[in-house]
């Protein structure tokens, strides 16, 4: 992946955590503890914020949920699911799934925010009744209406009509369907969200004037969102047709440096950089391509531990880092670089090394074709 924290596998999944958590993480904390000590001040401050960080863990795992529940709707409906990368609000990677048919999509769409409303249905009540009880309960009351509230907030919120949110797939789905045409609805999906992005960003700043600066902040955020999400699926739409009919042999790079397993990482470091690196090297051994290893996977295990640390330490192998065929299309490659947050795949035909297809290839790629000296190259599928 390429960013966050992997703090679990579920059902064969692999869920990371943005680091904007913690910051999220610290104010459902701060939310879940007032309410404990409105509800319950005899119990002290320390229980206040153990409920707090229990009512923050709690919210963290109906988050985790919600997302699971687009993955294995996916997975029934066809669509692969290896990985989940949470951020502020939800997944950081929506766009990387495409449903074979606009029902599928519709399905996948919602299965997030309906798991959501059903837990925020259940928790609410619940939280009433042992509200009820008195005593010490009311703590714990107050902290299941703090996750019941926020998974309402959470479905509400994804349901808006503008992407990256579920409520701009569901816009897409139902224009694909009416269209039969997919770019043409993700066009429409993108229109949409970006038309809703600039109308909250106008109510945010309005809310900010009128005195309500939290209230206003927090809407202003949500339009830069949508209008941010709206802007990176156009550009990722334009990317798809300019490279529709292609295949990984044409975007491969066949002359490039190597690598072998027992080198330190000081030793190669320096082929990253300048005009001529490349942000993902091939490790080998005997002609033989045993996986590769990226320019972020390098930048997150830092310097200093270079001299220390061989290629085969850190290299990705397959089946996760697979070996591309220069015959597949380049667009499914471009799709799994993406998911899986590699800088570059290696290119192997009848079991010799062709060469590597990274994003500098692909952005060489799109320059030929467009004549752009800087075109964005796809990176829909991470924000």
């Amino acid at each position: 992946m390429s960013g966050g924290i992997a703090i679990a596998r579920i059902l064969g999944i692999e869920i990371r955590v943005s680091y904007a958590w913690a910051f999220l993480l610290a104010l459902v904390t701060l939310v879940g503890s007032e309410q404990a000590a409105a509800t319950s001040p005899a119990l002290g401050t320390v229980f206040h914020w153990a409920i707090g960080l229990v009512v923050a863990l709690a919210f963290l795992a109906t988050v985790i949920a919600h997302e699971l529940a687009h993955a294995t709707v996916g997975r029934r409906r066809g669509v692969p699911a290896t990985s989940i990368q949470l951020g502020f609000i939800g997944g950081l990677a929506p766009l990387a799934i495409e449903a074979p048919r606009p029902r599928d999509e519709l399905a996948i769409a919602v299965a997030g925010p309906v798991l959501s409303l059903a837990i925020a249905a259940l928790a609410i009540p619940a939280a009433m009744a042992v509200g009820f009880l008195g005593g010490g309960l009311t703590a714990i009351a107050g902290g299941i209406l703090v996750v019941g509230g926020l998974n309402l907030v959470l479905a509400v919120l994804s349901l808006l009509p503008g992407l990256p949110l579920d409520g701009g797939r569901v816009v897409r789905a139902l224009a694909w369907a009416r269209t039969h045409d997919r770019d043409r609805a993700s066009a429409v999906a993108a229109r949409v969200g970006r038309l809703l992005g600039f109308a909250l960003v106008g109510v945010g700043v309005a809310l900010a004037l009128g005195n309500l600066i939290s209230a206003g902040l927090l809407v202003l955020c949500l339009g830069w969102l949508l209008t941010t999400g709206a802007s990176t699926m156009s550009k990722r739409l334009g990317v798809e047709r300019l490279l529709r009919g292609t295949t990984v042999g044409d975007a491969t790079r066949r002359e490039v440096p190597r690598v072998g397993p027992n080198l330190t990482i000081d030793t190669f470091a320096d082929r990253y950089q300048g005009e001529d690196g490349i942000s993902c090297l091939p490790v080998m051994e005997d002609e033989i391509v045993l996986g590769v290893v990226g320019a972020k996977r390098l930048q997150r295990l830092g310097r200093r531990k270079f001299a220390a640390t061989r290629a085969a330490d850190v290299m990705a192998t397959p089946p996760a880092a697979r070996f591309l065929a220069p015959g597949e299309d380049l667009w499914a490659a471009v799709e799994m670089m993406n998911r899986l947050g590699y800088d570059g795949l290696a290119v192997v035909e009848e079991g010799a090394l062709v060469g590597m297809v990274t994003r500098e290839s692909i952005g060489d790629l799109l320059r030929a074709r467009t004549g752009d000296p800087d075109p964005s190259p796809a990176r829909g599928g991470r924000a």
